[in-house]
């Protein structure tokens, strides 16, 4: 059976037609992640919590590194007036303190990283719960976010995302 073209024509009018209703009715948001996660309470709250938990330690190895740069210093200009026993022994403690204070700042940096991600990842839930409700509540089929190149201010839920966040422990 053959179709007329003027058959064609109308069959493909009609799926075009058909196809622009689905698209009217597809509600699409655009998320911008960063700027949720430098503006919500939470993400306040956790950069203000690893301050508070970290920085006596990292005042601590920054104490030492100035000592220890301090000990450096005395030590290039005073161990010439050393015996060659005394700087030896001076040079030893000196290398035993920087790689204890190397270890330190390991470990310092190591629990942070580490502690950071742990932070991060609730965060994260936090953030994929409240979109997920401002999606359902508002009727929205999609929420994109990174990688987009172009999203029209009326596409942006960023702001209203924020505001399910404020209102989220």
């Amino acid at each position: 059976m053959k179709l007329s073209m003027l058959s064609k024509s109308a069959i493909a009018l009609l799926l075009a037609v058909s196809a622009m209703s689905v698209q009217a009715e597809t509600k699409i948001g655009y998320l911008n992640a960063a700027a949720l996660l430098q503006n919500s309470p939470q993400a306040k709250a956790v950069q203000e919590r690893l301050r508070k938990d970290f920085e006596p330690r990292s005042k601590e190895l920054t104490s030492q590194g100035e000592k220890l740069k301090k000990a450096g210093e005395d030590f290039q200009k005073n161990g010439l007036l050393l015996s060659e026993d005394q700087r030896k022994k001076k040079e030893r403690a000196l290398i035993s303190q920087q790689r204890e204070f190397k270890n330190a700042k390991d470990a310092f940096e190591e629990d942070f990283r580490q502690r950071q991600g742990e932070e991060l990842g609730s965060l994260r839930g936090k953030v994929m719960e409240a979109v997920d409700k401002f999606g359902k509540k508002n009727g929205y089929d999609l929420i994109v976010t990174d990688g987009v190149v172009f999203a029209s201010k009326g596409m942006d839920v960023t702001e209203q995302v924020l505001k399910v966040l404020k209102k989220m422990p």
